[in-house]
């Protein structure tokens, strides 16, 4: 917790009461003293004296609030009865009041139940992070999905758009899908795909992008590289997958894909839509020349 008054009786006798109630406290007599405290610790709440020196209260509280690391911070305000104060606005006008002199009781009432209201907040937000990492992640293979894939494109293809970087993609599809599930069934299939997705990430940069997009496709974003690096690196992912022997129960078997690979060129749209397409008409030509081979778009 942190206390920030400039006035040294109040702000001693708040912080000593509170302390006595078991929380770890600290203080600051103005507003940069107080931002300076939340950038070594993070508090769970603050105690803000809306009057003081050099920096007022809503300015500190406007600047908390912009920080990415402090704008969830719970935060009570604190003025003098009958002085004037800057006024919170609307931004703020959640934000508890609190008038001098205190009553240290009805400071830790408030606290408790301010924190309280923090918990059920922090673990919402920590439920809508969840529910957004699940709606852009592959279930079977814990991949990367469509969805995250074209963000990904979009922001990456505007950046080779304006400064001419390099990006190409590699599409990849598994041969003769209809003969495996026929042979050994889909739940096999399911366990295919995701060692599929193993060999398939080995070697790769922490700036590529590795996504499932289909029942028995990948996709390989390739930031930086050229069609001729792409190509190398598809050859070695079709050559992986083509050594690797996978595993389901007590059987085995081995698979092959086809692979089509494209760069992006500028006259291409930067949400990625012809760079797939073109990249996928590639893969269906390698696939229909027999497989297990990798095709350079046009």
């Amino acid at each position: 917790m942190l206390i920030v008054d400039d006035q040294q009786a109040e702000l001693t006798l708040v912080a000593e009461f509170l302390k006595s109630s078991g929380f770890s406290v600290t203080t600051a007599t103005d507003g940069f003293k107080a931002l300076a405290a939340c950038k070594v610790r993070t508090p769970d709440v603050i105690l803000l004296d809306l009057q003081m020196p050099l920096m007022s209260g809503l300015d500190v509280y406007n600047r908390l609030i912009s920080d990415e690391k402090t704008k969830f911070i719970p935060i009570i305000f604190m003025r003098s009865e009958g002085q004037a104060a800057p006024q919170p606005g609307k931004e703020s006008e959640d934000n508890p009041i609190l008038v001098k002199p205190l009553e240290p009781q009805d400071v830790l009432s408030l606290v408790k139940t301010v924190l309280r209201e923090k918990q059920l907040k922090d673990e919402l937000r920590r439920k809508d992070v969840q529910v957004k990492e699940l709606s852009l992640t592959d279930n079977l293979t814990s991949l990367r999905n469509a969805r995250y894939l074209a963000e990904f494109l979009h922001t990456e293809l505007s950046q080779c758009s304006r400064y001419n970087n390099y990006l190409s993609v590699l599409t990849v599809e598994v041969d003769n899908q209809k003969e495996l599930l026929k042979l050994y069934g889909q739940k096999a299939a399911d366990s295919l795909l995701s060692q599929l997705a193993v060999v398939l990430g080995r070697g790769l940069r922490r700036a590529d992008l590795l996504a499932r997009t289909g029942p028995f496709e990948f996709v390989l974003a390739l930031p930086f590289t050229s069609a001729d690096g792409a190509v190398e690196v598809a050859e070695r992912a079709r050559t992986n997958v083509e050594q690797s022997v996978f595993t389901f129960g007590d059987k085995t078997a081995s698979v092959t894909v086809s692979v089509g690979v494209c760069q992006f060129r500028p006259e291409m749209d930067t949400e990625g839509t012809m760079l797939l397409s073109y990249a996928r008409a590639a893969m269906t030509q390698a696939r229909d020349d027999g497989g297990n081979q990798t095709f350079m778009a046009e």
